[in-house]
């Protein structure tokens, strides 16, 4: 296809195709990961777990936790043969195709905006509990939300030194908290012992919750639980020595976080007969009852309310990581140009080489979501809404590697399972079709009644038609203005002969089979020799 027979306006050159600045080495991408799973939020979730589905729901974590674990295994394959910003999506681009990898950036981005704003909305319950205003208007709530988001976005506009400061503290919360506050708990406050918490169940007979509660209990771990593992990948083209740092940033933040999870539920399983009013002081408290009537009951209420600033803590900093997870799947679209003003999106600032547009664009869409919450259900629904997207977002690569394995056309990176590959991958794939599911069953218990029950799966098809939608936009004229990088492999050398047929990232040009290009090892771009003379690499 010539160039004749596209838009001009598309085929604008980018002024710099290179890649973002490395800012972080395999600790500051564990950290950020860290703060993103909050594995403090052990103590509000299995509460609110325990009044949906018994005193055993705190095994749900453990459940999530040895499914991601197989995820994050295949993740490490991925991230180590392709580390590009954007995780899935780039990987699904790679594995099955440019459309595949646009409909799951799309979900993905969707997923963590939804997730933000019930996540912000819930941290502000817990700040207007701590300023003694315990039942605020849901326009109040709607509007400091908002505010909260303003902030998180200005924070990553800040120097990295106070990014990662933050992520700093808002690890150090999370150990105080579940260590600290989970020992104390146990110690000195367990009403039960370890056997009286397993196997027992809502209100559902002995037996029976592997079927019943408990998958409840599972649908809203999915929900708020250990998301953010997979971050370090999403980053990928910022951390040093990425197909090395990301696997075992990934693998560490799993097992630390999800440990440290664990034993702040356990300890809320074993505590919580102590204060029987949990179930309904969640009714009329949005906030986490484990903070208000557990912690309170047991420690005194100077404990639950340091408890609460805690989880503050740590709930705004992953609300800032992961307005960067957003931003950088927008970026990456950008760079395809696969979005509206992609060569907007796709700047980045001279100095510090940050996607300062699309920062702004994830900023907006997290200040405006919060309007959306009418009551507290309104905040269940989206962070119910928002799993079956990620799941899904997350099962996409997963086929496509299973179908690269099949064909034999795999090949590993640094990190790789060996002959665990592809049962590793079968099983993760079906338990994240399975969690997807579960999260989308019109429960009452947790969405509401009556059409309410289904409010998350219409969402998702309200979200897929968009995303289709879109997709059929970006890639009108057969795409020819979307970058063609479906060729690339990131082991050629800087300087290299085309195997296949491609375009030129800058020109977009067509490029022959056999044609002389330069491979641009940082953007992840081929580029015809001369667009290279004109562009700094």
């Amino acid at each position: 296809m010539s160039d004749s027979t596209f838009d001009r306006s598309d085929a604008l050159p980018l002024a710099d195709v290179r890649t973002l600045r490395h800012g972080f080495g395999a600790r500051g991408a564990t950290g950020v990961s860290l703060t993103a799973i909050r594995p403090i939020v052990g103590f509000g979730g299995t509460a609110l777990l325990i009044s949906y589905a018994g005193l055993n729901a705190w095994t749900a974590l453990v459940a999530l936790l040895a499914i991601l674990l197989i995820v994050a295994a295949v993740f490490g394959t991925l991230a180590s043969r392709w580390p590009v910003e954007g995780s899935v999506q780039g990987w699904a681009r790679q594995l099955v195709g440019a459309r595949v990898g646009f409909i799951t950036g799309w979900l993905h981005l969707c997923s963590y905006s939804l997730f933000m704003a019930s996540l912000a909305y819930f941290d502000v319950q817990r700040i207007f509990y701590l300023v003694g205003f315990e039942s605020p208007s849901i326009v109040m709530a709607n509007v400091v939300t908002s505010l909260v988001m303003l902030l998180a976005t200005l924070v990553n506009f800040l120097p990295r030194a106070w990014g990662m400061a933050l992520v700093v503290a808002a690890v150090v919360a999370s150990l105080i908290g579940c260590v600290g506050y989970s020992i104390a708990l146990i110690a000195g406050h367990s009403s039960r012992g370890l056997a009286d918490v397993i196997g027992q169940s809502g209100s559902q007979p002995a037996g029976e919750w592997l079927t019943g509660s408990f998958l409840v209990a599972l649908a809203w771990a999915a929900a708020f639980a250990f998301r953010g593992f997979e971050l370090p990948a999403d980053m990928s083209e910022e951390i040093r020595d990425a197909p090395r740092a990301v696997p075992r940033a990934m693998f560490t933040t799993l097992i630390v976080g999800g440990a440290l999870t664990i034993l702040a539920g356990l300890s809320i399983a074993l505590v919580v007969p102590a204060a029987p009013a949990v179930t309904a002081d969640l009714a009329s408290n949005p906030y986490a009852a484990s903070d208000g009537s557990t912690v309170a009951a047991a420690m005194g209420t100077g404990a639950a309310k340091l408890l609460a600033l805690l989880i503050v803590i740590a709930t705004f900093a992953a609300v800032s990581v992961f307005q960067i997870a957003a931003s950088r799947t927008v970026w990456t679209m950008a760079r395809d140009r696969e979005l509206p003003a992609s060569a907007w999106l796709v700047r980045v600032t001279d100095r510090r080489r940050i996607p300062r547009n699309a920062l702004i664009v994830a900023g907006v869409i997290g200040v405006t979501l919060p309007f959306v919450i009418s009551k507290v259900k309104s905040a269940y629904i989206l962070q119910g809404a928002s799993v079956a997207p990620l799941m899904i977002a997350f099962l996409i690569p997963m086929l496509g590697r299973l179908t690269r394995r099949a064909r034999s056309t795999w090949r590993s990176g640094p990190f790789s399972l060996g002959g665990w590959a592809t049962p590793l991958t079968a099983v993760a794939a079906i338990a994240l079709l399975g969690l997807a599911v579960n999260s989308l069953w019109p429960r009452e218990i947790l969405y509401g009644t009556g059409s309410a029950k289904w409010i998350p799966a219409v969402l998702l098809v309200v979200l897929a038609v968009a995303g289709l939608l879109l997709m059929a936009w970006a890639f009108r004229g057969n795409g020819i203005h979307v970058r063609n990088h479906g060729h690339v492999d990131r082991y050629l050398h800087q300087r290299i002969l085309l195997a296949h047929t491609g375009t030129c990232s800058v020109c977009h040009r067509d490029l022959a089979h056999g044609e002389e290009v330069f491979w641009n090892p940082e953007a992840h771009v081929t580029i015809c020799v001369t667009c290279n003379d004109d562009v700094v690499v």
